[in-house]
C-alpha cells in the first residue's frame, strides 16, 4: 500500500506535518525490515507502533525535541484506532492487485463492508496498481507487468471523486482518464448524481450513456460536460422511459435512442423492503407471545 493510502487511513492530516515525518520514518524502517526478512508482514504495524514508541523516550536527550512529543502521541492513538477500525480487513500477505485479475472475467472489487474513507483507498490501490502495471507491461517490452488490458468500471462514482474535495480516487480517475488509453486501460464511471460528480472526470468521458434526468441541474452539468449533448436530446432526458437512454460519443455514428434489455439475473442493491420487513418482525413477535401462553397454560 502506497504511503499516501496509509495517511488517509490513519487519518493523518496533510498539513500534519510533524506526524506525517515521524510516520514516514518509522514506515521506511518497517519496510526495510520486511523486505530483508527480519520482521513478518503480519507484525508490521506493531513494529511501527513500538518505532514510534522509542521515538518518545529519545524525547529531550538531544536527538529530538520535547515539543515533537504530542505529534508522536497522536501518530499513536490513530494507529490504535485505526486497528480497532480496520482489523479484519487489511491483510498484509494479500498478493498484489495485478497479480489476482483474470482475464476474460468480470473481476468485482465488493466495497459494501467498507466505509467511504477506506473505500476510497480500496480503489484508489486498485487503480494505480492496475495503471502501473500496465505501464510496466509496455516499457518492459512485455516481459513484466499486466499482459492484458482492462476496462474499470466504478460504481456511485460521485463518492469516489466528488466536484467538491479532493479524494486518493479523484486523482487516480482523472489519471486513468487522461492517459490511461495509451496503456489499454479504460474507465467507465457510473453516477445517479451526475451534478456531484468531478466535472474534469465527466469531461475527460469519450462516450456516454444517459439515462432518464429529471432534474435540470443534472442535465445542464451533462450538457456542459459534452458538446454532443445538442438542445434536442437534452429535451428528451426527463422524458425517457425505463431501460431507454440516449448515448452519444465515438460508439455511435450519430447520437442514438436505444432501448436496453432488462436484466433477468438477481438484483442487489435495491431500497430496502420496509413493510415486508416489519410485517415479518410482527408474525415473530406474535408468534413468540403465543408460543410463551401456550407455555403458561
Amino acid at each position: 500500500m502506497h504511503t499516501s493510502e496509509l495517511l488517509r487511513l490513519l487519518n493523518i492530516d496533510s498539513k500534519a506535518y510533524v506526524q506525517e515525518r515521524y510516520f514516514r520514518e518509522a514506515l521506511s524502517e518497517a519496510r526495510k525490515l520486511v523486505y530483508n526478512s527480519t520482521i513478518q508482514a503480519e507484525n508490521f504495524l506493531k513494529f511501527i507502533r513500538s518505532k514510534l514508541e522509542s521515538m518518545l523516550n529519545e524525547l529531550g536527550n538531544g536527538r529530538r525535541p520535547k515539543r515533537d512529543r504530542d505529534s508522536i502521541l497522536a501518530v499513536l492513538n490513530k494507529i490504535d484506532a485505526f486497528v480497532e477500525r480496520y482489523t479484519g480487513l487489511l491483510d498484509p500477505l494479500t498478493p498484489p492487485v495485478a497479480s489476482q485479475i483474470r482475464t476474460g472475467a468480470v473481476n468485482i472489487v465488493d466495497l459494501g463492508r467498507l466505509d467511504e474513507e477506506m473505500a476510497d483507498v480500496v480503489v484508489s490501490h486498485v487503480l494505480r496498481s492496475v495503471l502501473e502495471a500496465r505501464k510496466k507491461f509496455y516499457h518492459s517490452g512485455g516481459r513484466a507487468g499486466l499482459p492484458f488490458p482492462l476496462l474499470m468500471v466504478l460504481e456511485e462514482a460521485h463518492i469516489l471523486a466528488p466536484r467538491d474535495r479532493d479524494t486518493l480516487s479523484k486523482y487516480w480517475i482523472g489519471r486513468i482518464a487522461r492517459e490511461g488509453r495509451k496503456f489499454g486501460v479504460g474507465l467507465c464511471l457510473v453516477s445517479q448524481r451526475p451534478k456531484a460528480l468531478d466535472s474534469g472526470a465527466l469531461s475527460q468521458a469519450n462516450n456516454m450513456i444517459i439515462l432518464r434526468l429529471v432534474e435540470p441541474s443534472d442535465q445542464r452539468y451533462v450538457q456542459q460536460a459534452s458538446e454532443l449533448l445538442s438542445e434536442d436530446l437534452l429535451e428528451q432526458l426527463s422524458s425517457l422511459n425505463v431501460g431507454e437512454a440516449v448515448v452519444i460519443g465515438p460508439m455511435v455514428r450519430v447520437p442514438a435512442l436505444v432501448k436496453v434489455d432488462r436484466f433477468k439475473g438477481r438484483r442487489l442493491g435495491e431500497d430496502v423492503d420496509v413493510l415486508g420487513e416489519w410485517s415479518r418482525a410482527c408474525l415473530k413477535s406474535f408468534s413468540s407471545e403465543l408460543d410463551h401462553l401456550r407455555e403458561g397454560w
